[in-house]
């Protein structure tokens, strides 16, 4: 270890780069020791820039426009010196929004203003409609002397109080965090890859290939190095807003998060509670530490993407034992169209995420269905990754989870006389096992939820006219294998690698190895299969009418989903068409045929997909409820999925279509996730309130007297006793059989990690 050391020291690049390291981390730790910035302005403070709008003060002394008028920007404040950093803004107002000719509820927002150019992002933060106070969060990126907030009028009544403009030193120190962490993945890297280094890996191809996936990895996460880039898909407000909502429950001492108190304008909402959500609890962190929510978002798309390439090159690896083939795969894996149309176009995080464990599968399956039987290192390592692969499965994407379980089925049933042997069966009851007792944390309240008969909005009923419905979804054939302009295809490339790999198999017959032959066949024929489902001509009605499995087939809703399962089979495909070439002259041209041909159709997506990039600023908590208002007077943006049955939702809110309060109710609030009802019963009976609590199970009386039940209208009631006056508080509180869930998957993990922790310590020894 000294003579390495000993080593770098006199290699003065080593020197400059752990130089400037040095000065990135002292500049932000100065940034976070240096006091807070901080103003505070009166009403009267604010400087009017309003030209057609009248500006005066409402009767609680706030300043602003007072009667119904046109939108325009109206106050500023005066100049400000701030530093670069984010600021919490926290200002108390009247806003009555006017409405559009279409009747949608227009939106004020905040945002800085500065004359040099760059200093602020022009980022735009929403206040709160349906409160007087909001605290919201902007950005500077350049210190500047000349930053002013600007208040802008929609359009309607906006008054404005005292607002304050502090800055954000948590977000400041966890900076400081993130750039230590940062620079020492980094200088890991560059100690195991750079030829020079006396840690440097011993394989010098295997250097040269990790150095191209890394370079093919920032190429994948092209769009989120822009403003607003990567933050534009179809899903893109649910996800985001999944990702608040984790962070609120957090804030409100929910752990795991089940109910987002804030979705549905304070309704709250539950798609945790059908949805795995492990995963978006590190965006989450993240936010809770000051991050921007999109910031976060794209921060977590970023770490997915290094996830993926390095687990497909290590499932390629794996299965091929060669370092170029493991590299081909693994790019042509991260650069397949539906991979990049489910990063940018749909922004679909479950599906995505599931994608960087797929490999893991074949992976698992190679060892154990090999012609030589497993030898117990072999077995262990492939349980694991089934585990893994599984389990994060569960936390991703259920109807991914799905996908793979009939594939992998379909191909443990083929073979069922290895299947059903000692040893691998063995293998396959432990790590389904590991993969309930790990998950049981989610797998309970899922399948509570979903036997409840309570929350049937989620698929249509399994029928030959839901099938249909799903079928006509499909794409034409000819789609296949166009380059469509959003990538929602399986593309020429990886049919082209399939057409490759039947070519070998004709040429080469039975001198083609046995690996690559069985390897290929099962993913040519799986391949297309999937491929054939993703299309308008798969007989989904007939599925759809299926007695017991029909209704968990429809579950798909979207039949292209298949291409995740196509995408992985028909990039082994390539693979295996490439490794069986190896031995002659036509491996490495077809495989720069294959790789040119993926870099091509990637740059034609970003050709036309990064023109459409929105570069405004969206902003954080409670204004992003308004993200789609031109579409939802309260941006419903968490999608009807999961509402209990009775619920029914239109633009502005909820229909109750059945009385049910009979108490006199004083007044009713909410604070910090607690609905406090305040309620008198004069009639001498058992009375009921309704509360604007979507109903899950869950919620319960922490003070007062009442009984919870589900209203007619999917809502919380409470039972009231007869003559009982006085507050009733009711929160969200874990129910007890979810609370032992959570306990047997946390026992499970640490014994998983002490007989781990054991076994290298024994290895050692």
């Amino acid at each position: 270890m000294t003579k390495r050391l000993q080593a770098l020291r006199r290699r003065p690049a080593v020197w400059v780069l752990l130089f400037l390291e040095l000065l990135v981390v002292l500049g932000a730790l100065w940034a976070a020791l240096q006091p807070a910035a901080v103003y505070t302005f009166s009403p009267d403070q604010w400087e009017v820039i309003a030209t057609q709008s009248q500006i005066g003060y409402d009767e609680q002394g706030r300043r602003g426009v007072t009667e119904m008028t046109d939108g325009e920007p109206i106050l500023q404040t005066p100049a400000m010196s701030l530093p670069a950093g984010h600021y919490r803004v926290t200002l108390d107002y009247r806003y009555e929004p006017g409405r559009t000719a279409e009747g949608v509820e227009r939106r004020s927002s905040l945002y800085f203003t500065a004359e040099e150019n760059l200093s602020v992002s022009g980022e735009r933060a929403w206040i709160d409609v349906q409160a007087q106070q909001d605290t919201v969060v902007l950005n500077v990126d350049y210190a500047s002397n000349t930053v002013r907030l600007v208040a802008d009028n929609d359009g309607g009544i906006f008054t404005i109080g005292t607002v304050e403009i502090r800055q954000d030193k948590v977000y400041a120190w966890a900076c400081v965090a993130g750039w230590v962490v940062l620079f020492a993945l980094l200088n890991l890297a560059v100690a195991r890859l750079v030829p020079a280094s006396p840690w440097a890996l011993p394989d010098a191809d295997l250097r040269g290939c990790l150095w191209l996936l890394a370079g093919v990895t920032v190429l994948a996460c092209v769009p989120l190095f822009m403003n607003g880039g990567g933050a534009q898909g179809a899903d893109w407000r649910f996800h985001l807003s999944r990702i608040e909502g984790i962070a609120n429950g957090l804030r409100e001492g929910q752990f795991p998060v089940r109910i987002y108190s804030q979705a549905k304008d304070g309704y709250g909402y539950a798609p945790s509670l059908f949805y795995g959500e492990l995963f978006l609890y590190f965006p989450a962190v993240l936010r809770l530490l000051g991050m921007s929510v999109q910031g976060a978002y794209r921060t977590y798309v970023m770490v997915v993407q290094a996830l993926t390439a390095g687990i497909s090159f290590f499932s390629f690896r794996q299965m091929f034992r060669h370092n170029k083939t493991a590299l081909l795969g693994s790019i042509l894996y991260m650069m397949a169209p539906y991979h990049i149309y489910n990063i940018y176009w749909r922004s679909a995080v479950g599906e995505y995420t599931a994608l960087a464990f797929l490999p893991l599968i074949p992976a698992a399956l190679s060892l154990l269905y090999a012609p030589q039987r497993p030898d117990a290192r072999s077995a262990r390592l492939a349980c694991g990754e089934l585990v893994v692969a599984f389990g994060a499965l569960v936390q991703t994407h259920i109807i991914s989870l799905e996908l793979a379980t009939l594939a992998t089925a379909i191909f443990c049933l083929w073979h069922f006389r290895r299947t059903f042997t000692r040893q691998i069966l063995r293998v396959w009851i432990t790590a389904a096992g590991l993969v309930i007792l790990l998950n049981l944390w989610f797998l309970v309240p899922f399948l509570t939820m979903m036997t409840s008969g309570m929350y049937n909005s989620m698929y249509g009923g399994a029928s030959f006219a839901g099938g249909l419905a799903v079928q006509k979804n499909g794409l034409w054939l000819s789609e296949l294998l166009t380059w469509r302009s959003d990538h929602n295809s399986i593309g020429v490339v990886l049919v082209a690698g399939a057409v490759a790999f039947v070519w070998c198999w004709l040429t080469q017959g039975d001198k083609m190895p046995l690996r690559e032959r069985k390897i290929g066949w099962w993913s040519v024929a799986l391949g297309a299969l999937a491929c054939w489902m993703c299309t308008n001509t798969f007989p989904w009605g007939i599925l759809g009418a299926l007695p017991g499995v029909g209704r968990l087939l429809l579950a798909i809703q979207f039949p292209w989903r298949y291409f995740s399962l196509a995408t992985l089979l028909l990039v082994l495909a390539s693979v295996c068409a490439v490794s069986a070439l190896r031995r002659g002259r036509y491996a490495q041209p077809v495989a720069v045929l294959l790789l040119s041909a993926s870099l091509l159709g990637t740059a034609i997506f970003y050709h036309s997909y990064l023109p459409t990039v929105d570069t405004s600023y969206l902003g954080d908590s409670s204004q992003l409820i308004y993200a789609d208002n031109k579409i939802s007077n309260m941006s419903w943006y968490y999608d009807g999925l999961y509402l209990p049955d009775g619920a029914v939702e239109v633009q502005d809110g909820f229909v109750y279509d059945t009385a049910v309060t009979t108490v006199e109710i004083a007044s009713l609030e909410k604070q910090g996730g607690v609905t406090i009802l305040s309620c008198s019963e004069v009639n001498g009976t058992t009375g009921y309130a309704e509360l604007p609590l979507l109903y899950y199970p869950g919620y319960t009386v922490v003070q007062g007297e009442g009984t919870l039940f589900c209203t007619a209208n999917g809502m919380v009631g409470v039972a009231v006793p007869a003559g009982y006056t006085g507050e009733i508080s009711v929160a969200y509180r874990e129910p007890k059989r979810w609370l032992a869930a959570d306990l047997v998957s946390l026992a499970a993990l640490v014994a998983l990690a002490g007989a781990f922790g054991y076994s290298r310590k024994k290895k050692k020894q």
